[in-house]
């Protein structure tokens, strides 16, 4: 049995204060950063909201700010490493935001790009998007995609974002009922079927929204194999620091007769 609970790594949390729906302030972002210290997370990626249009301005807040947090999370002596990062919001260039800004891939690293799609109607689209992202050489992260209306009760609708290249990252507070029933069971069946490449907090707050993976790991530990939970859990997040590209989940291959990927091959004039 591997020793997972010593280290954790969590790829979505918003922790950047007065910046979008996350902490207050910073006292709140360190108590948050000091939870996730207490459950074995060593590493953080400070992942705020953005739409397409990023100013300089905004850009520049974003980076102050996280300055300023890395700095005070170091003076109490927090043993967790903060790095940049996005939830971009589902726009048609998404590719074009991506390579205009510094903080819209993962650590600044031009490669892991974390998106975020709509609730409650899956785009016209969006597999052209993720296609598009990965034929400019970035990795699609889908945000916790079991809360999208279009695959709560019917989890093989993920099969799209994996077969144009999207890698999955579930919501922790999906795995542990935070999001309802129907959600949960949406979680699990996308664990079962290996879907997915990694759990994060996609904390927001010292209360309701926070940091979650001790409590996923134990919830899981007995319910999927234990080398793919700590793959979920770390190996893949640390992959993302070592800057390694993830392989893509094999998924038998469709009949390509004039279908979406075919149009979007002939449209985009990428062979993949």
């Amino acid at each position: 049995m591997f020793r997972l609970m010593q280290k954790m790594i969590d790829i979505h949390a918003h922790l950047i204060p007065q910046f979008d729906d996350g902490p207050q302030n910073f006292d709140e972002s360190i108590d948050m950063l000091q939870q996730a210290a207490d459950q074995g997370i060593t590493d953080v990626f400070a992942t705020s909201h953005f739409n397409e249009s990023i100013s300089p301005e905004i850009e520049k807040d974003y980076f102050t700010k996280l300055k300023k947090l890395i700095d005070k999370t170091a003076q109490k002596n927090i043993p967790v490493n903060i790095y940049s990062g996005a939830e971009i919001f589902y726009h048609r260039y998404v590719e074009n935001t991506v390579k205009a800004n510094r903080v819209t891939t993962l650590g600044n690293w031009k490669q892991y790009v974390l998106i975020e799609f709509p609730m409650f109607q899956m785009p016209d689209g969006a597999e052209e998007v993720l296609f598009r992202l990965t034929a400019e050489n970035f990795i699609p992260v889908i945000a916790h995609p079991e809360r999208y209306v279009m695959v709560i009760g019917r989890p093989g609708k993920v099969q799209n974002f994996l077969r144009f290249g999207g890698l999955l990252q579930l919501n922790g507070g999906s795995i542990l009922g935070h999001f309802g029933k129907d959600i949960q069971k949406t979680a699990m069946q996308l664990l079962e079927k290996q879907f997915v490449h990694f759990i994060a907090s996609d904390a927001h707050s010292s209360g309701e929204r926070r940091f979650v993976l001790r409590e996923v790991y134990t919830f899981l530990q007995n319910k999927i194999h234990p080398e793919y939970l700590n793959e979920i859990l770390y190996q893949n997040q640390q992959k993302i620091i070592e800057k390694t590209r993830l392989e893509r989940i094999k998924l038998p291959e469709l009949p390509d007769k004039g279908g979406i990927f075919h149009n979007i091959r002939k449209r985009l004039k990428f062979s993949s």
